[in-house]
């Protein structure tokens, strides 16, 4: 990559961070990088471009492991499952929050500022893998003879959001590293037990 390219990035990342993806312009982009208009286009086709250069590695990783934790699980045999369902996702979010701590930047970008991006939706698609994996491994167990009370769809995506969007906020607090892992043990916590309660059961 250019010096010229470096001081683009460098410059939009500054920008999207205080202006957002959709307040920020590529005159602006260009000027305050020292280019022309006509020359920033000729480093990156369009603002989205510029946005997908700072964020799509980072945001792809976390998703990536997310997911790959996820599918993991879900190959494991019933009494696995059983006995270490929290293992594979407590290792999974402990990666993740170092992950994000190593790219804080970028995760301000895709939590805060990529409005107008298909970043902004990343809560709404670890939501969606995470009430996929919760419905299958609730389908596991009363398949293996384990009761299970029905839970309300709403109340299940009401639950999940609320975790997600709890998850996140030590990014949007900008919370230090060490204090971050401590709130989401918490969370964790917190989370288990409530759904212990509803399924009135010990996983």
């Amino acid at each position: 990559m250019s010096e010229t390219e470096n001081i683009i990035l460098k410059t939009a990342k500054k920008e999207f961070l205080e202006r957002g993806f959709s307040g920020t312009s590529m005159r602006r982009i260009a000027a305050l990088s020292g280019v022309t208009t006509g020359a920033l286009y000729g480093y990156f086709a369009s603002k989205e471009e510029i946005f997908d250069s700072l964020v799509k590695d980072s945001y792809d990783a976390v998703m990536t492991r997310y997911r790959n934790a996820h599918e993991e699980f879900a190959s494991l045999p019933y009494h696995e499952q059983v006995n270490g369902m929290g293992t594979i996702t407590a290792n999974c979010v402990e990666w993740c929050i170092g992950y994000i701590y190593d790219h804080f930047d970028e995760f301000r970008l895709i939590l805060m500022c990529s409005d107008g991006t298909r970043y902004s939706g990343i809560i709404d698609e670890m939501m969606k893998i995470e009430e996929e994996s919760t419905d299958q491994f609730i389908s596991l167990m009363k398949e293996h003879g384990r009761s299970f009370p029905d839970v309300d769809p709403l109340l299940e995506h009401m639950i999940t959001s609320g975790y997600f969007t709890s998850f996140f906020e030590i990014v949007r607090h900008q919370i230090p590293r060490e204090e971050a892992f401590n709130y989401i043990h918490n969370l964790q916590a917190f989370y288990k037990a409530g759904w212990e309660k509803l399924f009135e059961m010990r996983l």
